[in-house]
């Protein structure tokens, strides 16, 4: 029997699929341009939460996100919070915001690629 995954209403066997967790930083030379694109595209639309902002709340938040084959977003998990709900949800929110991402490149033959960001929040004068 083949066991199978089904998640936001993909079935796949587990002999097909293939998945990879890299940080949104790497520089790893298969993944850097790929990651480049996802950065830009978060960083383009990324804005202070306003009320944390008026608030002087600052913080990091570390989500995985997770990128289906075709560039949707099957999952953004929160990893490590801020401590500050509004900086949370700042960071989850731009994340969804941002999907769908361009396709996996076709020579990472992967089915999924969960890729670790780190948002910190921090105010400059």
């Amino acid at each position: 029997s083949v066991a199978s995954k089904k998640e936001k209403d993909v079935a796949v066997n587990d002999d097909d699929w293939r998945e990879d967790t890299v940080d949104l930083g790497s520089h790893n030379i298969k993944y850097v341009v790929y990651l480049t694109k996802i950065k830009n595209r978060i960083l383009r639309i990324w804005k202070y939460p306003e009320k944390a902002y008026k608030q002087n709340k600052e913080g990091t938040v570390v989500v995985r996100i997770s990128i289906n084959a075709d560039g949707r977003l099957a999952a953004a998990i929160l990893l490590s919070s801020s401590g500050c709900a509004e900086l949370d949800n700042g960071a989850m929110s731009v994340v969804n915001a941002a999907a769908p991402f361009e396709p996996l490149p076709k020579v990472y033959n992967l089915s999924r690629l969960h890729i670790v960001a780190s948002f910190d929040y921090k105010i400059t004068d």
